[in-house]
């Protein structure tokens, strides 16, 4: 069936080959550097390359599209390299081994400024793509002699450059630290010298394996992932492991959902434990075990599924049921583990809840100042009036709710409730933090409940000052607007159809917000307004880190919330008649900060920077900028685009006969 399904593509893909002609140039060409560069010396230039396939399609996340890794045969130092295709639609399915060619743009992922970027790849050119032959040899795993040689736990490490997206292999390699991201995760390890390294465990074929502190392997191998300036060896299949003998390895142990509901008798969760047990020979039996209500431990064996998953799920329980649980297995050797490995001492725990009715400001409520809901994690019931529709394009429903007290979001992760604007919303589910938004996650669509439609509600007017750290939080989840803000290209710029974009607003009083356009509405592809602008969102959070205390950002949900606001009307606003420099934002800052700037004519302006001493070290000019507001993003750096310390810095805004100092701090 393969051979067949590839002599057809090979046929069909040869009829609509490129009618372009590319350089052919081989994967060393492009990815080998000179020491401290990691940029390629192609980027930008289209080429003709090929290799055998050694990550093959659907391994590793790549939203809508396909990436896959491939090598020269005969691999090696800079002999491996990524490729990706923005679409998966139609594209043929690549496992290891198989010998392609296609032509392709060198481009860098995460490309940021100067010669460093992250991780080097080809953007493919569709109907250029040809297979040439299938069940070749993989190439032989390069061996790192060192983890030093990939060593990235304390930033980037040029000596790494060689084998990024080389299918290489370390030797005695221990677990030291995991850090679980979501569906990823990354191994801080160390090798028999001691030096360290990073696993990054992402593929969809290993699924969620997590040693415990540690494990030991005899080897890890696996493809070389530049990500955020860090080289991380990235296993493809769980063979790319060699897991020491002995005991089972159980890890991954969890119960879904998190937090079962017990609504009413016809309305309640089944619960299902779920582990990923591996050995170096053959896993026998796996047992749950368990207790209700801290009574006798019962025993209750396991059903294998795919990727080393077993799981046994529970019907549902009464409310207020606690459940205790720990996992145990054994190989055909008779060697047997535990998870915890001091159970039945220690073990997981959760406890079925009935959903309590609070307004939404009760389950948002931080009375502790950690900037997380004091009750995350708990059951409730809510009600109010939905102030957007589904900010999504899959599956899922995702919207904003609001009552007289506050505004929350309201998540479903396994179908789509069709929510519009206006509608009286009942949602039961979990109180939760996503990346600082508070939200209520429910888990099954009849706990979204549409009770009444084009109902009344508030949006409340703010200023973007109002937008910034920490402060925002007290508005995250309202409807509210601005009046007569700039739009600014920073970082993004107005999104094409298909697209999201963050951009900057800056209101008349020189301060800044984050205003978010997400895909999934109809602003990207539209007209980009020009003129001051009253606009209208939903506040939201994006923060990756704790405390979630910044990242808040304004949401519009459609295009008709952006409405030119030339005149101020009725809410009177302080509009500058002269040119003005205002205070950079954030400040203190690391690395980056905006300096906003008013100009009451149109003209050129000279931005210096200066430390404590009055050195001069960074100056731009902008030339024929229009009047009204404007903005400078330094980075950090110097005129030769190195790191500036900690300190002190002066910037000077110099436009015509204008010239202003002002102070700002950078924190490292």
């Amino acid at each position: 069936m393969r051979k067949t399904t590839i002599l057809i593509l090979i046929g069909a893909l040869y009829l609509a080959a490129s009618a372009f002609a590319y350089d052919t140039v081989s994967i060393n060409q492009i990815q080998e550097v000179p020491n401290g560069r990691d940029s390629s010396l192609y980027t930008g230039r289209y080429v003709h390359t090929g290799g055998i396939v050694v990550g093959g399609t659907g391994l590793y996340y790549a939203g809508t599209g396909v990436s896959f890794y491939l090598e020269t045969s005969s691999g090696g130092p800079w002999s491996g390299i990524m490729a990706y295709d923005s679409s998966a639609t139609g594209f043929p399915a690549l496992i290891p081994g198989d010998s392609i060619t296609f032509d392709a743009l060198v481009q860098e992922y995460n490309y940021t400024s100067g010669r460093f970027c992250t991780m080097t790849e080809l953007r493919i050119i569709r109907n250029s793509f040809n297979f040439v032959s299938y069940g070749n040899p993989e190439p032989t795993p390069v061996l790192i002699p060192s983890a030093a040689w990939i060593d990235s736990t304390g930033g980037a490490d040029s000596l790494g450059e060689q084998f990024e997206g080389v299918y290489c292999r370390i030797n005695d390699v221990t677990v030291e630290t995991t850090i679980v991201y979501g569906n990823t995760s990354t191994w801080i390890c160390s090798d028999s010298s001691g030096h360290r390294m990073m696993v990054r465990e992402a593929s969809d074929s290993i699924n969620g394996f997590l040693p415990p502190i540690g494990t030991h392997f005899a080897y890890v191998q696996g493809v070389i992932y530049h990500r955020f300036g860090c080289y991380n060896l990235q296993p493809r299949y769980m063979r790319d492991m060699a897991l020491p003998t002995g005991a089972p390895i159980i890890s991954n142990v969890y119960n879904s959902p998190a937090n079962p509901i017990y609504v009413s008798a016809s309305d309640a969760d089944s619960t299902r434990i779920s582990a990923n047990v591996v050995d170096d020979s053959l896993v026998q039996t796996v047992w749950l075990k368990y207790r209700f209500n801290l009574g006798n431990w019962q025993s209750q064996v396991m059903t294998a599924g795919t990727n080393n998953y077993y799981s046994f799920t529970f019907p549902p329980l009464p409310a207020g049921y606690m459940v205790d649980y720990y996992i145990k297995a054994i190989d055909n050797r008779g060697d047997s583990s535990k998870y915890p490995d001091q159970a039945p001492i220690s073990f997981k725990r959760y406890k079925v809840q009935s959903p309590r009715n609070v307004t939404i400001a009760d389950a948002r409520i931080d009375a502790n100042g950690d900037f997380l809901p004091d009750l995350i994690d708990t059951a409730v019931t809510i009600y109010g009036i939905a102030t957007s529709t589904n900010f999504t394009t899959t599956t899922t429903t995702d919207f904003f709710m609001q009552d007289a007290t506050a505004g929350i979001g309201c998540y479903l992760g396994s179908a789509t409730v069709n929510v519009n604007i206006g509608d009286s919303i009942k949602a039961i589910g979990i109180v939760a933090n996503y990346y600082g938004r508070a939200q209520v996650v429910c888990s099954k669509i009849s706990r979204i409940s549409i009770l009444a439609t084009n109902r009344p509600f508030d949006t409340l007017h703010v200023n973007c000052a109002q937008l910034g750290d920490s402060i925002g939080e007290a508005y995250e989840g309202r409807l509210a607007y601005v009046r007569h803000v700039d739009l600014l290209d920073i970082p993004n710029s107005w999104p094409p159809l298909g697209s999201s974009a963050t951009m900057t607003i800056v209101d008349v009083y020189g301060d800044s917000a984050a205003l978010r356009i997400d895909r999934s509405t109809n602003i990207p592809g539209q007209i980009r307004p020009v003129l001051p602008q009253k606009i209208v969102g939903v506040i939201g959070q994006y923060d990756i880190s704790s405390p979630y205390r910044s990242g808040y950002q304004l949401q519009p949900r459609r295009y008709l919330d952006f409405s030119n606001d030339v005149s101020i009307g009725d809410e009177p606003l302080t509009v500058p008649t002269r040119t003005t420099l205002y205070q950079n934002h954030p400040n203190p800052f690391n690395p980056t900060t905006m300096i906003n700037f008013y100009l009451s004519r149109p003209g050129n302006v000279t931005l210096a920077i200066f430390d404590l001493l009055g050195r001069k070290v960074f100056e731009t000019t902008k030339n024929n900028l229009p009047m009204g507001m404007s903005s400078i993003i330094w980075d950090g750096t110097d005129s030769q685009g190195q790191s500036v310390s900690s300190g002190i810095y002066f910037y000077q805004l110099k436009a015509g006969d204008f010239s202003e100092t002002k102070q700002m701090l950078m924190l490292k």
